[in-house]
């Protein structure tokens, strides 16, 4: 698996540089292959696998290369000049936030289920967390962060971390209507336009119910701590009958001590 992300990351940063500079190319549409995700992650498990085949200093500059290049290729995106538009269908975890955070137009769907998941694997919300864990609502980022909670369409576009909802029926439309639309050789025209084709099929009323939004108040509540075993032990005692609550209560509980102080110092310094 690590060969194929890595060389996603090589051939896709490849790729923006030519575009960036193609004066045929007014925006860009990234998506996944097939139904299921949009991108997975999946590389932290295999970069773990090439360590213990090799052995840790035989492997460094393999796992250190791997994550240069997949951090330069988010800020790229966070910084292109063009518009990105990113397809956020079905799974969307760790190294695939990175690819869709830093888009200028990220779009969700029904199916779309986002997190960052790192408690389980003893890493820390990579790829820009430090930044879009403090900018969601209130310490929402930090409920999110510690317990790798996953999320849904309407818990992202609340929590920042996407734009758009246009139901997956709708993308075949969509991308019709952006064929048809005529573009410009500026980009914020080019973006601006985009918006106005979003607007027109974007359906709020088929928006899924937001987790986080319909529990900020207590989410509020368990994260108002003055260190991080305090707030642990905050969110190990919600005793509550709501499934998303007791996966993420449970996540933190089985996950790793070591990424929960981590995140927490993250956040709190990232400020």
């Amino acid at each position: 698996t690590i060969f194929w992300f890595k060389d996603m990351v090589h051939g896709l940063t490849q790729q923006l540089t030519q575009w960036a500079s193609d004066d045929n190319i007014a925006c860009v549409w990234l998506q996944g292959a097939g139904d299921k995700a949009f991108c997975a992650g999946g590389d932290v498990r295999c970069l773990r696998d090439k360590i213990e085949e090799v052995g840790p200093q035989q492997a460094l500059e393999f796992v250190q290369g791997f994550f240069e290049n997949e951090y330069r290729l988010d800020y790229m995106i966070h910084t292109y000049a063009k518009p990105i538009m990113v397809w956020g269908h079905g799974i969307v975890m760790g190294g695939g936030i990175g690819l869709m955070s830093g888009a200028s137009h990220r779009i969700v769907t029904e199916t779309s289920r986002l997190a960052m998941p790192e408690i389980t694997i003893g890493l820390y919300p990579d790829v820009g967390g430090t930044w879009f864990l403090n900018h969601a609502p209130g310490r929402t980022g930090l409920f999110l962060g510690l317990t790798g909670a996953n999320i849904n369409a309407g818990d992202a576009i609340f929590v920042g971390m996407a734009d758009r909802f246009i139901p997956s029926e709708q993308k075949a439309n969509l991308l019709e209507q952006l064929q048809q639309s005529t573009f410009t050789h500026h980009a914020e025209e080019n973006a601006a336009l985009i918006n106005g084709v979003l607007r027109q099929i974007e359906s709020q009323h088929q928006l899924p119910e937001s987790q986080v939004r319909q529990n900020y108040d207590l989410i509020q509540s368990v994260t108002d701590g003055d260190n991080l075993p305090q707030i642990v032990d905050n969110i190990l005692a919600i005793d509550s009958d709501n499934k998303w609550l007791s996966k993420a209560v449970a996540t933190l509980k089985s996950g790793c001590p070591t990424t929960a102080h981590l995140v927490y110092q993250q956040l709190q310094r990232g400020k």
